[in-house]
C-alpha cells in the first residue's frame, strides 16, 4: 500500500499536464477556426422566388394553413347529423317467483306448489334519421319471445312488432336554418380561417417583397456612397495639387477633408444599412446567416387596369379583413335569427303507425304480423315549456341585444377605409376628378 501511495503523485502530474495540453490544444483550434475567412453561399434569387421561398418557410403560416382543414373538420363532422343511426339490442331476462300455498279440500293441511319462472328474450333492430325541415322519422323491428313454466295457452309465445314512427317540430326548431345551424356555423368559421389563412399569406408577401426591394435600394445607395467618396477624394486630391502649386490656400484642404470624412461615414452608414437590410430578407426567407443573396433587377410587366371602377370592385371583393368582417356580420344575423327561434316553445306533432303479430311459435308470429290484423297507431302533439321566472331573468341572447341597424356598422366602415385607400392611389396615378367623385365624400369627413 505504501509503494502505491509513492507513485500516485507523478501519475496526478502527468494527469493534470495531459489536461492542460487538451485545454490549450482546444483553446487553438477555436482560434484558428475564427481566423479563418468563412466562405458565404450564393444564392441567385428573383422576386417571385423570394415571395415563394417565404410562403413555404414561414413557420406562422405553415401552422395556419392548418386552420381551415380543421374548421372543415368540424362542418363534416357538422354535417353528420343527417347520417341514419342503427339501433340493435338483444337481451335475455328472467324472473322467478315465490311458491304459492294452497289448501287441499279432503284436507287442512296447505301444500306448496313449484315456483312460477319466466324467460324473456328480445330482439330489436330500429333506426332513425332526421330530416332538413327539423322532423325526424324512425322504424323499429322488436321481436318478444315468452316462455314460463305455468303450462297454460300464454306459457310460450313470440310477439313481433313493426313501427313507423314521426316527430314534427312546430315551433321550436322547425326549418332547415334552425336545423342545420351547426352546420351554418362551422362554415362560417371555415371561411374565417380562409380569410385569416389569405390576409397573412398577402402580408408574408407583401413584406418580402417590400424587404427585396429594400435590399436593391439600400446596395443603389451603397455604391452610390462609394462613387460620392470616390468623388470627395478626387477633389481632395486636387486641392492638395493647387496648394502645392500655390493657386490655392492650405486653408481650402479643411473643407475638402470635412467633405471626405463626411463621406467615409455615409458610406459606413450604407454599409450597414445594406447589411442589415439582407439580414432582414435572410429571416423573412428562412435562411442561414451569412448568405449571400444575389437579386435579379428584371421584373415581369404587370398588366395595370387603370380603371378605377374595377380597381375599386376588385379591392372591396379580395380584401381579407373586409371579408372577415362580412362573415362575421353574417354569422351574427344568422345567430341572431335563429336565437330568436329557440326562445319559442318546444311543440311536437307527433304519430306512429305499426303492426303486431302473436303466436306460439315466432314463424306463425310473423304471418300474423303480414296479415295485418292487429294494427295499431297513433297521433298527438306534445307542448313543453319552461315554467317559472327562470327563463325571464336571462333574457334573449346578447346577440339579440343589439340592433339590427348597428351590426352592419363594422363592415360599412371597413369598405369606408377601403374606398379611402383607393382614391388616395387614385390621386397618385392622375385620376384626381374620378376619384374626387368616388370617395372624397368619404375621406373628407375623417
Amino acid at each position: 500500500m505504501n509503494r502505491i501511495n509513492k507513485f500516485n503523485p507523478p501519475i496526478l502530474r502527468i494527469q493534470e499536464a495531459l489536461t492542460v495540453n487538451l485545454l490549450r490544444m482546444s483553446l487553438a483550434a477555436a482560434l484558428l477556426a475564427g481566423a479563418l475567412p468563412s466562405f458565404a453561399a450564393e444564392l441567385h434569387l428573383s422576386l417571385d422566388d423570394a415571395v415563394r421561398m417565404a410562403m413555404e418557410n414561414n413557420l406562422s403560416l405553415r401552422a395556419d394553413t392548418f386552420n381551415p382543414a380543421i374548421s372543415w373538420t368540424d362542418v363534416r363532422r357538422a354535417r353528420a347529423i343527417y347520417n341514419p343511426r342503427l339501433d340493435l339490442l338483444l337481451d335475455h331476462r328472467g324472473a322467478n317467483s315465490g311458491t304459492s300455498q294452497t289448501v287441499q279440500a279432503s284436507s287442512t293441511l296447505p301444500t306448496s306448489s313449484s315456483a312460477t319462472r319466466e324467460r324473456f328474450f328480445d330482439a330489436n333492430v330500429s333506426t332513425e334519421v332526421l330530416l332538413p325541415i327539423g322532423a325526424t322519422a324512425s322504424a323499429s323491428f322488436t321481436n318478444l319471445w315468452t316462455q314460463d313454466n305455468s303450462g297454460g295457452p300464454l306459457s310460450r309465445f313470440a310477439q313481433p312488432n313493426l313501427t313507423l314512427s314521426f316527430s314534427q317540430p312546430l315551433l321550436q326548431g322547425l326549418g332547415r336554418e334552425v336545423t342545420e345551424r351547426g352546420i351554418t356555423v362551422a362554415s362560417f368559421a371555415t371561411e374565417s380561417a380562409l380569410a385569416g389563412w389569405r390576409a397573412q399569406a398577402l402580408s408574408v408577401a407583401g413584406n418580402t417583397r417590400d424587404q427585396y426591394y429594400a435590399v436593391i435600394k439600400a446596395r443603389d445607395n451603397l455604391q452610390t456612397r462609394r462613387a460620392s467618396l470616390a468623388l470627395a477624394r478626387e477633389i481632395h486630391a486636387g486641392n492638395e495639387a493647387r496648394v502645392r502649386a500655390g493657386v490655392l490656400a492650405s486653408v481650402e484642404l479643411l473643407d475638402s477633408q470635412l467633405g471626405v470624412a463626411q463621406r467615409e461615414k455615409d458610406l459606413l452608414d450604407a454599409e450597414k444599412n445594406a447589411l442589415d437590410e439582407a439580414d432582414k430578407l435572410l429571416v423573412l426567407l428562412h435562411l442561414p446567416p451569412h448568405t449571400e443573396l444575389v437579386l435579379s433587377r428584371s421584373f415581369p410587366e404587370a398588366a395595370i387596369d387603370r380603371s378605377e371602377e374595377n380597381a375599386v370592385r376588385k379591392a372591396l371583393s379580395m380584401r381579407p379583413d373586409l371579408q372577415q368582417a362580412r362573415t362575421s356580420l353574417k354569422s351574427q344575423e344568422f345567430s341572431a335569427k335563429v336565437g330568436r327561434n329557440l326562445l319559442l316553445p318546444s311543440l311536437s306533432l307527433k304519430g306512429s303507425a305499426g303492426l303486431t303479430g302473436l303466436a306460439p311459435d315466432y314463424g306463425n308470429a310473423i304471418d300474423d304480423l303480414k296479415s295485418g290484423k292487429s294494427p295499431s297507431w297513433s297521433i298527438g302533439l306534445e307542448l313543453a315549456y319552461p315554467l317559472g321566472a327562470v327563463l325571464s331573468k336571462l333574457g334573449p341572447p346578447p346577440l339579440l341585444d343589439i340592433p339590427a341597424e348597428r351590426l352592419p356598422e363594422q363592415l360599412a366602415l371597413r369598405s369606408a377605409l377601403i374606398l379611402c385607400d383607393a382614391f388616395g392611389l387614385a390621386q397618385e396615378f392622375g385620376w384626381e376628378r374620378e376619384g374626387k367623385d368616388l370617395g372624397g365624400s368619404h375621406c373628407a369627413s375623417r
